[in-house]
């Protein structure tokens, strides 16, 4: 008779801790599709506020923090140009993006986006930091690019490296020798092949398009350089700072057509 309420007892607790399992991964996928919805239509402070709620309800989960990652980042690069906040949020983009590789040393996502993380807190540093931390960008970008081939952002950010590479000063080489070991020349026409790349592993990819403007301009490019603007303007907008992308471009488009510069 014991060993029988013992039994029913341990398959009650059973019952109970499947449903609670169920429950808290129901909560979970609720908090996070309200938060990529808020994303997709720009958002992004609201969508913030689901992903934290769901970092709170199951910390360390890697696809929150994936989000988490992304949507601070985001709001680092809208906040760059508005006001002084920008750095706070590049910093905990990059922390979120370091749990993220550590939990997923193998993920590319996890490798770009702390390449991207780190690279975007660049501005904040005195140049042999800068050029220190370019090292760590270009590495992980490479390794997400080792470990796929074919994941376009982190072609992206490689040729965003090459082009700025390019355009360094004797300093800034003499510094970027001693770190990295050999010459940093960078190259703009390799800068313009990368981009090629992430657009062949991704046609609707925004920011690939913008950076080769940037590219092509650099190289004298211009008409080439119209188009991949215009070009940005024919993608669909996913997130507040694609928004902002269309923004810059429909801008630069306007400014070039008055001026001609």
């Amino acid at each position: 008779m014991k060993g029988q309420r013992v039994t029913r007892r341990c398959a009650i607790l059973f019952v109970l801790a499947f449903y609670s399992a169920g429950s808290h991964a129901q909560e979970l996928a609720r908090l996070l599709q309200h938060g990529d919805d808020c994303f997709a239509r720009q958002a992004t402070e609201e969508a913030l506020r689901y992903y934290d709620q769901a970092n709170t309800l199951s910390p360390q989960n890697s696809e929150t923090l994936l989000r988490l990652t992304r949507t601070y980042c985001d709001l680092g690069w809208i906040h760059l140009r508005t006001d002084t906040s920008a750095q706070s949020y590049y910093l905990r983009a990059a922390a979120y993006a370091d749990t993220l590789l550590l939990l997923n040393p193998n993920s590319p996502p996890a490798h770009f986006w702390v390449s991207l993380t780190q690279g975007s807190l660049i501005p904040f540093h005195s140049i042999s930091e800068k050029i220190h931390i370019g090292k760590e960008v270009r590495f992980h970008a490479e390794r997400a690019i080792e470990i796929d081939s074919t994941f376009a952002f982190a072609y992206v950010i490689l040729a965003v490296f090459e082009r700025e590479s390019s355009q360094l000063s004797w300093f800034e080489r003499t510094i970027a020798r001693v770190i990295f070991g050999a010459d940093i020349q960078g190259s703009l026409s390799h800068s313009e092949e990368l981009l090629e790349k992430s657009i062949q592993f991704d046609s609707s990819n925004t920011y690939a398009y913008y950076e080769m403007y940037w590219t092509l301009m650099a190289m004298g490019k211009k008409e080439a350089a119209v188009e991949s603007l215009k070009h940005v303007l024919t993608l669909p907008v996913k997130s507040q700072r694609e928004g902002r992308y269309h923004l810059l471009a429909q801008n630069y488009l306007a400014r070039i057509d008055s001026t001609g510069e």
